[in-house]
């Protein structure tokens, strides 16, 4: 199984006193037993580490993402133009939801990477149709 990991169970796997750091620890240390091969996407780590900076601080921030970097099944994904493009074209077809466009990057890329399972703690990822993991 290939789980997409996105800013909302990051931060909480980081942040230890976050609101989900409990759940998330455990499915992040059940993922990791597992060698499950997780993805995430460069758009998804600049927005995790802008927020961590303000919560949690450099120092803390920088030894997370070194901790990233030793995982060797942690896939980086770049977003792609053909990601860029199919993100406006979610934003666009799904203008009822309140979708971020980091959000839709991720569905295009999940889509391109054929990923139907988020770690995540966001409900768009379910209304999107991808399945959580919980």
């Amino acid at each position: 199984m290939m789980a997409f990991i996105d800013t909302g169970a990051w931060i909480a796997v980081a942040d230890r006193n976050g609101q989900y750091s409990q759940e998330a620890g455990r499915l992040y240390r059940g993922l990791i037993l597992e060698r499950q091969q997780l993805v995430t996407s460069d758009f998804v780590l600049v927005e995790t580490y802008n927020l961590l900076l303000k919560t949690i601080g450099n120092k803390a921030t920088i030894s997370f993402e070194n901790k990233l970097k030793m995982i060797p099944f942690l896939k980086v994904a770049p977003i792609t133009m053909h990601d860029w493009e199919r993100a406006w074209k979610i934003l666009e077809k799904y203008s009822d939801k309140d979708f971020s466009f980091t959000d839709c990057t991720s569905f295009a890329l999940m889509e391109r990477l054929k990923i139907r399972n988020a770690f995540s703690f966001d409900s768009h990822f379910s209304q999107f149709g991808f399945l959580l993991i919980n």
